[in-house]
């Protein structure tokens, strides 16, 4: 009963004035057996029992018609079986009529309720919409996503906790429409956010939806369960409306994260692009002015060396068409000798431009190569192994490797201070792997800096980086502080053998 609304008690009392003016009529004799208005006081109890009807359903009416009914006891007794069935029976009239009046009022009043109850909903389904669609920033999202899931009108506590994934970190954030926000779910919250998060569906505390009183929805999205979105009503159950609402908000939400990680991707994605047109332009910048030096350092020792040695060649031929016979055969074996220095010279100019072990015998062998040339100028421990059967592959494949462990041996004999180098190549049915280590000083400042003493590293790093690029590789290289140095570069091998070999 609504006890604690004032307009109740002044309808029983106004059940009460009718029933003691009732009693006060029939004690005056005014209404007698056969008076058109003997039963005049039960009808009029109509009005207020019709009223209360009105305005509280039938947790009104039907409290005041008892009322009514208890009062008249003490007048019905004094009559006989005819009068007592009479009424009674207007009574059972009164309360039949209240009762469809009341019946009718809540229908419209639930009616009414459902309507208030589905605007509110489509009201914070907009909010929410509108939180989700508006930025793209996690915190903002999930913030207004909370504010917006709240009912002022009613106690609740909702929280989105989102998993770990490549694109998010795991979180939680909880809210309630009081003002004391918890801290942390409690057990039963915490036991279905973990399992909603794991079967990626909806999780209640009761399986029937009927007495739940906890709901937790999964997020997810393309496949991904990024997290979940629960609503705790505090001593009310969750109707099927609600969870209804929970799982478009869960739509909702996930859409946005899903919004958000294309969009962190994007970024990262310009930001790399970017970056590497930076470093593109830096490497042509480099390898023009290399080339360049390249140049110079050709035409310089060309004509340093190799000019020099042949004028001195021809010097010794013309001097010694004017010498007699003994002294004719020295000079011509000393133009003989430079004549071969200077050969030798230009070969191993066009090996380094070009060596021809690569296009004649491959990669490993070309390799074989260049560690023996690097022992034999420099004194160096330089050891070579390969496991694996050894394939053929492209020229060009073969040539952007050949040159990068061209650079790593570069780097070593000219930067490293080391007394040993390792090379070392690993042929599997899918991976190409070349490793070059050394046993120096390593980098200072780690790859991607100055390589070890220089003060500028030029384009030995760059042209690396680049070339694995080209491979479609992987280019790693571990410096510890005065440890060495070991660079290893991994080479799909799926499609790229050269059948024409």
């Amino acid at each position: 009963m609504p006890v604690g609304d004032r307009r109740f008690w002044v309808i029983q009392a106004l059940v009460l004035a009718i029933d003691t003016g009732h009693t006060l009529l029939e004690r005056a004799e005014l209404l007698v057996g056969d008076s058109e208005l003997y039963l005049l006081s039960v009808s009029v109890v109509l009005i207020p029992t019709v009223y209360a009807g009105l305005s509280f359903g039938l947790r009104g009416a039907v409290p005041t018609v008892l009322w009514a009914l208890i009062l008249s006891i003490p007048e019905i007794s004094q009559h006989d079986w005819t009068t007592r069935v009479g009424i009674f029976t207007q009574f059972a009239i009164v309360m039949a009529i209240a009762a469809i009046v009341a019946v009718r009022v809540e229908r419209e009043k639930a009616a009414t309720r459902a309507s208030e109850d589905a605007n509110r909903q489509l009201s914070r389904l907009n909010a929410i919409a509108s939180a989700v669609a508006g930025s793209l920033d996690l915190d903002d999202v999930v913030r207004g996503t909370l504010r917006a899931r709240l009912d002022p009108q009613k106690e609740q506590v909702v929280w989105v906790r989102l998993t770990s994934t490549p694109d998010f970190a795991e979180r939680t954030d909880i809210d309630a429409s009081s003002a004391d926000v918890p801290t942390k779910l409690d057990a039963t919250q915490e036991a279905l956010t973990v399992a909603a998060c794991r079967s990626g569906q909806v999780d209640s505390d009761d399986a029937t939806t009927a007495t739940a009183h906890t709901v937790v929805a999964a997020l997810k999205s393309e496949g991904r369960v990024l997290g979940a979105i629960g609503l705790s009503r505090l001593g009310e159950t969750v109707t099927a409306d609600d969870q209804q609402v929970l799982t478009a908000i869960a739509n909702q939400l996930s859409v946005a994260l899903n919004n958000i990680s294309n969009h962190q991707r994007v970024r990262s994605a310009l930001a790399s692009l970017k970056e590497a047109k930076r470093n593109l332009e830096t490497y042509i910048e480099l390898a023009t002015e290399a080339q360049e030096e390249e140049r110079k350092r050709l035409s310089r020792e060309l004509h340093d060396d190799i000019l020099q040695s042949l004028v001195v060649a021809k010097a010794q031929i013309e001097s010694a068409s004017s010498l007699e016979q003994p002294e004719l055969g020295s000079r011509l074996h000393t133009a003989q000798e430079v004549l071969g220095e200077a050969i030798v010279n230009v070969r191993r100019y066009c090996r380094d431009l070009r060596p021809s072990l690569l296009d004649d015998l491959g990669l490993a062998d070309a390799v074989d190569w260049l560690v023996c040339d690097l022992r034999a100028r420099t004194g160096l421990a330089v050891d070579l192994t390969a496991a694996g059967t050894a394939q053929r592959l492209s020229s060009r494949d073969e040539l952007l490797i050949f040159r990068i462990v061209q650079e790593a041996l570069h780097n070593v004999e000219r930067h490293s201070h080391a007394t040993r180098a390792r090379v070392a190549l690993s042929y599997t049915e899918d991976t190409l792997a070349v490793s070059v280590a050394d046993n120096g000083r390593g980098m200072s400042q780690g790859p991607g800096h100055a390589s070890r003493d220089q003060p500028n590293p030029g384009l030995g790093l760059p042209g690396m980086h680049e070339r694995t690029k080209l491979l479609r590789g992987t280019l790693t290289i571990r410096s510890p502080q005065s440890k060495g140095t070991e660079l290893t570069l991994e080479v799909p091998l799926s499609g790229r053998h050269d059948s024409s070999r």
